[in-house]
């Protein structure tokens, strides 16, 4: 089983001090999991939560509405990372498996980046208002159906919408395909393991998470991470 424990930092020193990135969620298909499986994963989404404040200085994040997430971030950089550990933590979820809980094996969880201003980030108050939640907000509720795609970015930079969506669109294809042993693998790596490590995590060979990883594509994951990464948001319009 995966445990979530220490995370190696990445440390990204942002470009872009007056924006904030945001993400508004809701896990699929919640009502077709068992009361034991509902509250297994809502611990494991608070403990992950933790680790990525500890380990991502300036990121909340919080369940509120049943199966509605929330984050917030000062580190846009970071969004694409945090947004794929979150996927590939709740994809390696396990479940009993049938028809109910198919799409939610499949997909996990629906997401929503919005990139822009905030004017209040009051976590002990509840309060975050601004204009990143407003667009993963709004985001969120004008997402289709599940096979045309699970993750958006919305960012008031009108020359980045269509590139990140494109990026965010492949890339979301790419995790939806993956088991739970290949998110398992996926998750540790985004978090900068070794191979060797994560398969004594795992208590698998490193063949095997060799394999998982090749075929997960974990170079394409990468890559669009790094894309993200090197942006300067206050370069565009």
């Amino acid at each position: 089983m995966m445990r979530l424990k220490k995370i190696h930092t990445f440390v990204i020193q942002s470009m872009n001090d007056n924006m904030f990135a945001t993400i508004s969620a809701d896990i699929v298909s919640s009502t077709s999991l068992s009361v034991n499986e509902i509250i297994g994963l809502k611990q494991r989404i608070e403990l992950l939560f933790g680790l990525l404040k500890v380990s991502y200085p300036g990121f909340e994040g919080r369940q509120i509405k049943g199966d509605y997430i929330e984050c917030v971030m000062k580190n846009v950089s970071n969004a694409f990372r945090i947004a794929f550990i979150i996927k590939s933590c709740i994809k390696s979820f396990s479940t009993v498996k049938n028809k109910k809980t198919k799409n939610f094996q499949t997909y996990g969880i629906r997401m929503t980046i919005g990139i822009g201003d905030m004017k209040i980030v009051d976590t002990e108050q509840g309060i975050w208002d601004g204009e990143a939640i407003y667009l993963s907000g709004r985001a969120l509720e004008e997402m289709s159906s599940l096979n045309k795609g699970t993750l958006a970015v919305q960012t008031s930079k009108k020359q980045l919408s269509a590139p990140l969506q494109t990026v965010a669109l492949l890339t979301d294809a790419i995790l939806n395909d993956m088991t739970v042993r290949q998110s398992e693998v996926v998750f540790y790596k985004l978090l900068g393991f070794k191979e060797a490590d994560i398969a004594k995590e795992l208590g698998i060979s490193q063949a095997s998470v060799n394999n998982a990883s090749t075929a997960t594509k974990w170079y394409c994951i990468e890559e669009a991470i790094k894309y993200f990464e090197q942006l300067n948001f206050e370069d565009y319009e």
